[in-house]
């Protein structure tokens, strides 16, 4: 009986199914990485500022490969995107930068703090990762949404039907570049990850080279398939879960169920799915006319709910995950999967993706 693991928050959690039951099984194994550190490092060593744009596991393995670069720079303030990419960066205390997001404006203009825009290379290094609004959040992206003031609300309403569409190049994607053409002397650094670990450095690459970056797997439609969001560094929230599950949704037939496996432990994420699951956004499948932070992926969740029946695992409390938000839910990986059996027959057949952020799944 084949057993398969799950990334799940810090640990992982093991699926146990028969393999009569298994159609195609996606695991993104670690692969030996490629990485010109020697012209990072010189990078590094010559920028005024680094920008750390989120703590996935990738991530902080590249920092701790140019930590050398780092210390040497005596001019060089490191700048953390939240607080969790500074608990990561104990090593680097005495050159913590600050630097805050202007604040939101009511008008749609588009705010820099001084530093974006001030003499001096700046280095910004992330994970790239597959998402619906924007089709890849590259290092572009996730600078300007962390550092760039309106950044989220013009790049958001920058399309006028949220249609999923993850690894295509969006008008979301294009506002962003935009943005990012007034930031002074950047070099954006993109780890593409496989089996959590760096497989890739690309810097200023152009969307569809990082594209082609990603692991391609084609999977013929199942009845079912289970989709693990990635653990540690995707699934903290149900705004991260949300947005990764379309890269891999493409391997269930319309009406098929899907088994998503996030752990959620710092809940729902997005202020528009705070709302909704409060109740002061009605569930009628539309996201809010006015902009809310998040809004795209409430036409994300009822879209998914509409084509899908998905069962969330996840640490979220039922009320929420199963009362509010209208998800199927299990309290472990074994009862999930005798629900899904009960429901598609002991003969269904599964498709299995454990690391949906690393893979561009196609229903072949």
């Amino acid at each position: 009986m084949p057993e398969i693991w799950f990334p799940y928050g810090q640990v992982e959690t093991l699926l146990t199914i028969q393999a009569e039951n298994l159609a195609s099984v996606v695991e993104p194994a670690e692969e030996a990485a490629t990485v010109d550190l020697e012209r990072l490092g010189g990078d590094i060593r010559k920028a005024t500022h680094l920008f750390v744009c989120d703590s996935k596991p990738a991530t902080l393995q590249l920092i701790a490969q140019v930590s050398e670069a780092i210390k040497s720079n005596e001019g060089l303030a490191v700048v953390p995107a939240d607080s969790k990419v500074e608990q990561q960066l104990q090593g680097f205390k005495e050159k913590r930068g600050q630097l805050g997001r202007p604040s939101e404006s009511e008008r749609d203009e588009t705010l820099y703090d001084k530093a974006l825009l001030a003499t001096g290379r700046k280095v910004f290094i992330a994970t790239a990762q597959p998402d619906p609004l924007y089709g890849i959040k590259d290092c572009c992206v996730s600078a300007c949404l962390t550092w760039v003031g309106n950044a989220r609300r013009i790049s958001t309403l920058a399309t006028e039907e949220f249609l999923p569409s993850p690894y295509e190049r969006t008008e979301s994607y294009r506002s962003v570049e935009e943005m990012s053409s007034r930031i002074v002397d950047p070099t954006f650094v993109d780890a593409i990850p496989r089996g959590g670990k760096i497989r890739s450095v690309m810097q200023d690459a152009p969307f569809d080279t990082l594209r082609n970056g990603f692991l391609e797997a084609g999977m013929q439609p199942a009845r079912a398939t289970i989709v693990g969001a990635g653990g540690a560094g995707y699934d903290a929230t149900l705004s991260d879960a949300v947005r990764v599950v379309w890269s891999a949704v493409d391997a269930t037939r319309s009406g098929g169920d899907v088994l998503l496996l996030a752990e959620c432990t710092d809940g729902l994420g997005s202020k528009a799915l705070e709302m909704l699951a409060s109740g002061r956004i009605p569930s009628t499948g539309r996201a809010p006319a006015k902009y809310v932070e998040g809004m795209e992926e409430i036409d994300y969740l009822e879209s998914l709910k509409s084509h899908y029946d998905v069962m969330l695992l996840s640490g979220l409390p039922e009320l929420y995950a199963k009362s509010k938000l209208g998800f199927r839910t299990a309290k472990g990986s074994e009862e999930a999967l005798g629900k899904m059996l009960t429901k598609l027959g002991r003969s269904a057949k599964f498709n299995v993706l454990t690391r949906a952020p690393e893979a561009r799944v196609s229903g072949s």
